[in-house]
């Protein structure tokens, strides 16, 4: 077959292929073709993406045949890609004949990146033949699509109604109402999530790069693509066109918007979208104007400076005119309504111009169906499936097309259409009679929830998740690694330097125990959730054949369960009070009152509580999200104190048992919650909570958030602020220097908060200043004691916990007991905060002493005037000082 011509490539037109998204190898040679006078085909990003799928599998599958992985694919032939096919087979996890259709169709278009055809047509029809007949029967690999299930209207409802009252997964306001939004968006419209949310925004200059291969060293020599807009790929307040209009039927006017959704799929950029019609709704929890005015205040986008959520609800179209349009400010157009957070010293904070990501929705919204106790997991195309079935049920073809941005009727037959016939065949053909309540229930996503399904992991799965071979042996390792760094180096953050090689294999198991367990906890509760599902119904079945046969067990069974029963979770004790009336106004019993001047007040209402829970966060969720420690006692319970008075606002001193920075959030509003209040006997756990999440944010400086301090400047350095916390507010929880962060690493976060609140789950174990508090010279191996065997490090740095001193050589020592004090006291290094302090604790000199004594294996004078050992007081002879350190537990075990 004669090659195509290719057209040259256009100006205006980026070639997707120089993204580093196929291989730096790939990218090569076809930028090798193009010198020769061609350009390869221009496939979008989401299509390169499943190449270098296929590309991946192909590259391997040629490894080990030992053949080029270009000459081969060109080969066509048929007997290759056949075992291409069996070798996936084997050698992959499992998967449906739906998925191997896929990875030919990808194959055959990576085909065609280096042959500039398509794949013969006979080698095509001989694949077709082997996919759909020959290859699924041998290897019983099933034909079954996946479930294209469908929300209705009950279904939807259950679910946003479970994310305004019983839904966690967020901490952050604005993202609740952001995620309300999506969801109501897109039943509303059915688009796609692309239109809402771009798929990728790790990288705003160039949304089509792929997360994979970024330190590629691949450079095209193309003209830099210039976009034709510099709008994100969501919907900005340029897209929304606000505005009143009268409402014949009442004597107030209606407030509505047309939206604009652009980034359309198969549409070139800049091209027009399509606008659709929202309006305000009396039932307030569905109400798509409220939110968008809740952003609009949220962002200060009203050119109105003095409008209110008072005064928004009662403007009128004047007699003139057909509508009231309401105007944005010209710097907010290209502004998103739905952003990502940044993660910053004190929380988060909402990021001025890029957008929410699709992936913290979609997991947001299967977490939601999960939580709902449904079966099936929900996603954004279940939303799009809904509003396709209704339009066409209501709609023209032709109008379809057009709210679903498709371009002929095939799409939609093939992947939108309900498998479920939503027809009583039994009413048309026998004319029996109609039982369309039925029919309905019985194709909804509803029949399948179940609300007494597991939704979380129990103590059981807990701990059958801590007694799995693979996890008990990893933490045998880990034990072993501990206990050998600390008979070594004293601490495990002492060993980091002299032994590399431990510390890093520590790390390394530790991050092993870390991803096996959360791999245990996801596949558990799969298991348990399918499971359940699978025996629950059997399992009622025989309780009702037992109660029925008249077996006298069968009562206590049923002795929790009767027909006027209520299966509605219990309503949360929320953290804000601006949530729980918001869930009042929207599902309360005064919800359904429409009244014209009660709706108003409750419209009112709603949005004044919106616009401020926009702007609230709860308080980090501290600890692991499941409790791992079935081996170790918890703390005294005494140790938590009781829910504090709040101090009054001139009080200035902030108790050491909480983290300064939460402290000052909460002082901030009545509405936000008390901070966590830390146990007294482990202050090593505020400090790490201080340094890693706040202080290593800290990338542009600090500032005190307390509404006292609001006035002072940013500190420059974290030192500054640790003085100003010392000398103002009496705050000193002794962090050492050498555990402050260097250089703080600094990257935005949109992510769902539950990933935030969760980061103790997989965050690595952190040595503290308190770990090396008692430190004994005796715990140190006897190896260590011979001289050069510790690097000691710089004075700039963290003193070193121990020092080799000249007896250990056999050389005398000429210090005195007032010498050694005098340098044990300027050795220790203390935090920066109690170095701004002039008035020290007359406790302390003596205590460094003490420990510093301990260290260098020095004798030291006790309180009666007597010496360990058998030196005495004055001046102290070598031969009396022997460094006889015993063999830690480890060593004598051995």
């Amino acid at each position: 077959m004669a090659p195509v011509s290719i057209p040259p490539a256009q100006v205006d037109e980026h070639q997707y292929w120089t993204d580093p998204i196929l291989c730096e190898e790939t990218r090569t040679r076809l930028k090798h073709f193009r010198s020769l006078g061609w350009l390869p085909p221009n496939f979008k990003p989401r299509t390169l993406i499943g190449i270098a799928t296929v590309e991946r599998y192909w590259r391997k599958f040629c490894i080990q045949s030992n053949q080029d992985y270009v000459n081969y694919l060109l080969l066509e032939d048929q007997a290759i890609y056949m075992n291409f096919f069996d070798w996936m087979f084997k050698t992959s996890r499992e998967k449906a004949l739906q998925s191997y259709d896929e990875y030919w169709r990808r194959l055959c278009q990576y085909f065609q990146l280096f042959a500039r055809r398509g794949v013969n047509d006979d080698v095509h029809t001989q694949m077709r033949r082997f996919l759909n007949g020959v290859f699924p029967a041998e290897r019983k690999i099933s034909r079954r699509t996946k479930d294209k299930n469908t929300l209705d209207v009950d279904v939807f409802c259950v679910i946003y109604r479970h994310h305004w009252v019983h839904s966690r997964f967020f901490r952050h306001g604005s993202m609740i109402v952001q995620f309300a939004t999506i969801q109501l968006w897109s039943a509303i419209t059915g688009t796609r999530p692309g239109v809402l949310l771009p798929q990728n925004t790790s990288l705003p200059d160039n949304s089509s790069l792929s997360k994979r291969k970024q330190n590629s060293t691949f450079q095209s020599d193309l003209p830099k693509y210039i976009p034709v807009t510099d709008l994100p790929d969501s919907v900005c307040y340029r897209d929304i066109e606000l505005f009143y209009l009268r409402d014949p039927q009442s004597k107030r006017d209606v407030l509505c918007a047309v939206i604009e959704f652009r980034n359309l799929k198969g549409r070139p950029e800049g091209a027009d979208g399509t606008k659709f019609f929202m309006h305000g709704d009396y039932q307030l929890a569905y109400c798509p104007i409220t939110q968008i005015i809740s952003f609009a205040f949220r962002d200060g986008a009203f050119v109105n400076a003095e409008l209110t959520p008072e005064l928004i609800w009662r403007l009128r179209v004047p007699k003139r005119s057909s509508s009231l349009p309401l105007r944005w400010k010209p710097e907010v157009l290209n502004t998103p309504l739905l952003r990502r957070f940044n993660r910053t010293t004190c929380g988060y904070e909402l990021h001025p111009s890029l957008p929410m990501t699709y992936e913290s929705s979609r997991r947001a919204l299967q977490e939601l169906g999960r939580d709902a106790r449904f079966e099936n997991d929900i996603g954004h195309y279940n939303f799009r499936r809904w509003a396709a079935n209704e339009v066409n049920r209501n709609f023209t073809s032709q109008e379809r097309q057009r709210v679903l941005g498709q371009s002929g009727d095939a799409v939609f037959e093939r992947h939108y259409q309900s498998q479920f016939i939503a027809r009583d065949l039994q009413h048309v053909v026998l004319l029996r009679p109609p039982q369309e309540g039925l029919l309905r229930v019985a194709g909804s996503m509803l029949r399948k929830r179940d609300p007494l399904a597991p939704s979380e992991l129990t103590d059981t799965h807990k701990r059958a998740i801590c007694r799995h071979p693979e996890m008990l042996e990893l933490k045998r390792e880990k034990r072993e690694l501990m206990a050998e760094m600390r008979s070594l180096a004293g601490t495990v953050k002492n060993a980091q330097k002299p032994f590399p090689h431990l510390y890093q294999r520590h790390k390394t198991v530790d991050r092993e125990m870390t991803k096996l367990r959360k791999t245990l906890a996801t596949d558990t509760r799969e298991t348990a959730r399918k499971d359940y599902f699978r025996n629950a119904p059997v399992l009622e079945v025989d309780r009702q054949i037992k109660q029925l046969l008249g077996d006298p067990d069968a009562e206590s069974c049923d002795a929790d369960s009767s027909d006027d029963e209520d299966w509605e979770l219990p309503t949360p004790k929320y953290v804000f009070p601006e949530r729980a009336r918001l869930v009042e106004n929207f599902y309360g019993p005064e919800a359904e009152n429409y009244d014209e001047d009660k709706l108003l007040a409750r419209r009112i209402q709603v949005t004044r509580d919106m616009v401020a829970l926009l702007r609230l966060c709860e308080p980090s969720r501290r600890g692991n999200r499941a409790d791992w420690k079935f081996d170790h006692e918890n703390g005294d319970p005494s140790d938590q104190p009781e829910d504090p008075s709040p101090p009054e606002e001139d009080n200035m001193k902030c108790p050491t048992d909480v983290c300064i920075i939460c402290y000052g959030i909460s002082r901030r509003s009545a509405s936000n919650p008390p901070p966590h209040r830390f146990p007294s006997k482990r202050p090593d756990s505020l400090r790490r909570h201080l340094i890693d999440s706040h202080l290593c944010y800290a990338h542009d400086g600090i500032s005190c958030n307390w509404e006292a301090c609001r006035n002072l400047p940013r500190f420059a350095s974290i030192t500054e602020f640790l003085a100003h916390a010392n000398n103002e507010h009496k705050y000193d929880i002794k962090i050492k220097l050498c555990h402050l962060p260097r250089m703080p690493q600094f990257s935005p976060s949109d992510g769902p908060s539950r990933d935030v609140s969760t980061e103790s789950e997989t965050r690595q174990g952190t040595e503290t200043p308190a770990s090396s508090l008692d430190f004994d010279m005796a715990n140190i191996d006897p190896r260590l004691m011979a001289p050069g065997c510790i690097t000691v490090m710089e004075p700039s740095t963290c003193p070193s916990s121990t020092e080799i001193s000249d007896s250990s050589a056999g050389y005398p020592l000429t210090s005195t007991d007032s010498n050694l004090a005098e340098n044990s006291t300027l050795r220790m290094t203390r935090g920066a905060a109690k170095a701004a302090n002039p008035e020290p604790d007359p406790q302390l000199p003596s205590q460094h002493a003490t420990r510093s004594s301990r260290k260098r294996g020095r004798p030291e004078e006790q309180p009666g005037g007597e010496q360990k050992g058998k030196g005495r007081s004055g001046k102290v002879k070598a031969s009396t000082i022997k460094p006889t350190p015993r063999r830690s537990k480890r060593l004598r075990a051995r």
